[in-house]
């Protein structure tokens, strides 16, 4: 069973079409006309191009919720992270409108502003996975209640970690989950998290397990590893939670290692993954720190973080988690399972 979330109570964005409602192109202005509330950075590739259809919904419900508002669309790979790093002084929120990449980028830009203080995050889920907007008590809302949902509720400070220079604000994968967050993007224009579950299928046909050594603050071991999910949050790829217990606001990593298996396991033991009951399987290590370092012994790692995937060129990385560095909005319902 998947605990509560609170102790307490990748996809590419593209060149939008030219429409009706006024939106800003690619930049934000330094000074706007008025008292500027809320940024809405939408991303309009989402969800096979949802997030494009309900700009007009997003904007109408943000305005009469919380008064001026701006919604600029994402033009490019990395746009969502310039515009929430360029965010002008004395916004009261962001809202990121689009998938968990999405959520990356302007999570990243953020908390990239130095000193300045960060207005909270909240999350209109239009993607494929929504992980992040299961925390927030979001992903199962249309754009219109998601609003609602977040003008209605509070702000919380989430944790997020940190690797190679980079936040990731749900996950960090490395191995088997770094292969499905390569092969997703072909299944991109598929419904729902279906891509996911094919490119989850593909990259379990050529698993290949890598002898890591893993150390979680003072627990170490080294064996090959075929799985291996760093989680601030307990589910990725939309439908896998590996990491069950992994809660946003207690300050620590959860981390699930799976070792080398074969197709009994694939065919009775590995669907546990869909509910989180697989933790005490013998081919399963779970742990818990703040300090996760991962050495690979066979060459450079690459991992995906949020689904976003990374190469370094380094043989190690080395995670640790921020806590409560990220000031979110959650709706009321937050505090029961996604």
């Amino acid at each position: 069973m998947v605990r509560p979330v609170f102790k307490t109570a990748m996809e590419a964005p593209q060149a939008a079409p030219v429409g009706s409602i006024p939106t800003r192109s690619r930049h934000l202005p330094s000074a706007p006309r008025r008292a500027l509330t809320t940024l809405v950075i939408l991303n309009p590739a989402a969800g096979h191009g949802h997030g494009a259809r309900v700009e007009r919904e997003v904007l109408d419900t943000a305005r009469a919720c919380w008064g001026e508002v701006e919604l600029v669309r994402t033009e490019a790979p990395g746009h969502a992270l310039e515009l929430a790093r360029g965010l002008p002084d004395g916004v009261e929120r962001v809202l990121s409108v689009g998938g968990d990449g999405t959520v990356h980028d302007v999570a990243n830009g953020l908390l990239s502003r130095g000193s300045t203080p960060i207005p909270p995050l909240g999350v209109v889920p239009v993607g494929t996975g929504n992980d992040f907007a299961k925390m927030i008590g979001t992903a199962r809302l249309g754009p219109a209640a998601a609003i609602g949902a977040l003008a209605a509720g509070a702000t919380r400070p989430f944790d997020v970690g940190r690797v190679w220079g980079e936040y990731f604000v749900n996950s960090l994968g490395v191995g088997l989950d770094a292969d499905v967050a390569r092969r997703v993007n072909q299944y991109k224009h598929w419904p729902g998290s279906l891509g996911y579950v094919v490119a989850a299928l593909q990259a379990v046909l050529h698993r290949r397990a890598q002898r890591l050594r893993i150390d979680v603050d003072d627990r170490s071991w080294s064996e090959p590893t075929t799985v291996l999910e760093i989680g601030v949050g307990p589910c990725a790829g939309g439908v896998f939670y590996l990491v069950p217990d992994a809660r946003p606001d207690d300050g620590l990593l959860d981390v699930c290692a799976v070792g080398a298996f074969g197709w009994r396991f694939l065919l009775t033991k590995a669907p546990l993954v869909l509910t989180g009951r697989h933790t005490t399987l013998t081919e399963v290590r779970m742990a818990r720190g703040s300090l996760v370092r991962v050495t690979s012994e066979e060459g450079p790692l690459t991992a995906h973080l949020d689904g976003e995937l990374r190469g370094s060129g380094q043989t190690s990385l080395e995670a640790t988690v921020v806590p409560g560095a990220l000031p979110v909005l959650v709706s009321p319902s937050t505090g029961r399972p996604a």
